[in-house]
């Protein structure tokens, strides 16, 4: 599939509330397996340009998103399995 990825400012707003997320969890990072795994499953989707390694829908880049415990894939977030974040898979809260 020939796809371009989403433009500037989107990229820039997905970024931004995947990044946030990420802050706000504590930017807690997947294990080397589940990194492996998920992009494993990126490279296997018709959404990834495959050129630049960016995800077709989003517009991030695979290999550094799927690094995050907080990402989701844009198109079926269960296409990642699931990660838990925290003890007894709360979120985790970080004082202010």
């Amino acid at each position: 599939m020939s796809q371009k990825p989403p433009s500037f400012l989107k990229m820039v707003a997905n970024f931004a509330k995947a990044s946030a997320e990420y802050i706000a969890a504590g930017m807690p990072s997947v294990t080397t397996e589940q990194y492996t795994e998920r992009v494993d499953i990126c490279h296997n989707c018709p959404h990834l340009i495959k050129k630049t390694k960016q995800c077709g829908l989003c517009g991030c880049y695979i290999e550094d998103k799927a690094s995050w415990q907080t990402a989701r894939c844009p198109d079926d977030p269960s296409r990642w399995p699931s990660i838990v974040i925290g003890k007894s898979g709360k979120p985790i809260n970080l004082k202010k």
